[in-house]
């Protein structure tokens, strides 16, 4: 099958960390893609410059025949950051995208949009897509909004949730590299008891394309990962370095974050796993493969 019979996809964000891998790895599959960008000004070629505060949303939509649109991207990424800047944060990531949402149900688009496994408060951990979702912090209360107002307009859409993305490329900002980089820092210390599910950015847009290759709907729980913790990941990550670092750890309540932070945010995902017999992985095997 040649390109031109591909699903037509749109990222919003194709510049960053998630963005950019899928437009890539669904570009090589043979996708007709097309990608937004706003402070990137390298990206050329099938990409345009969006401005999701103040260019008109016919500008992206004016395209014709999209057949799916990833929403990748919704303003900061830091959770600290968010909860100081929430009236800002929600209008980017939550009061735009609503426009992006209503702009799909009206031209019958299909909507695929990364969530977040903060739409959870962390108390028990192993969430299903069914768990009862109570964010704690305004991160995944602007998470927690886009879902239900998805659910509200559309029919045909897809709602990913996953935790931490990782990445080993140096340039790419994500957990792995942020820890490399600590490792420089005198006595710095990882909360051993903030438990999550990291999931790999090749895993995540292997999924993204099974998803849509299957045309599958509704919400989908991801991970490349078992349960670990920042200190677990540190401690993994420096033997796989080789290096002598030493790791010290703290409980997360004497970190002083501003953002409070669920203990328990492992995703159960055992709906997708079953469906595609995914087995889970671990991280030397990660950090090795992809290398």
């Amino acid at each position: 099958m040649n390109r031109k019979n591909k699903p037509k996809v749109l990222i919003i964000g194709a510049s960053g960390l998630i963005g950019s891998n899928l437009y890539r790895y669904l570009y090589k599959k043979k996708f007709q893609v097309i990608g937004t960008f706003y402070k990137n000004e390298k990206m050329k070629k099938n990409f345009f410059k969006f401005n999701i505060l103040k260019d008109k949303f016919e500008k992206v939509f004016n395209l014709n025949l999209i057949s799916h649109v990833v929403i990748a991207s919704g303003g900061e990424k830091k959770l600290d950051n968010i909860e100081k800047n929430y009236k800002f944060e929600k209008e980017i990531g939550y009061e735009r995208i609503k426009r992006i949402i209503d702009e799909c149900s009206l031209k019958k688009i299909k909507l695929i949009y990364i969530s977040s496994d903060a739409v959870f408060d962390g108390r028990k951990g192993n969430y299903s897509e069914n768990s009862k979702r109570k964010p704690i912090n305004k991160y995944g209360k602007i998470k927690y909004l886009t879902e239900e107002y998805i659910k509200k307009k559309i029919n045909n859409y897809i709602i990913i949730r996953v935790s931490k993305v990782l990445s080993i490329k140096k340039k790419e900002k994500n957990i792995l590299n942020d820890l490399i980089d600590s490792f420089m820092k005198e006595n710095y210390k990882y909360a051993s008891d903030e438990y999550f599910t990291p999931i790999f950015v090749n895993d995540l847009c292997n999924s993204i394309y099974n998803l849509i290759y299957k045309n599958l709907n509704g919400i989908f729980h991801l991970k490349s990962l078992g349960k670990i913790s920042r200190y677990e990941l540190a401690k993994k990550l420096v033997s796989y370095l080789k290096l002598k670092t030493k790791i010290n750890k703290n409980l997360n309540k004497k970190l002083n974050l501003e953002a409070k932070r669920g203990l328990k945010l492992n995703l159960n995902t055992e709906k997708y796993d079953k469906i595609f017999k995914i087995k889970e992985k671990n991280l030397d095997f990660i950090l090795t493969t992809n290398k």
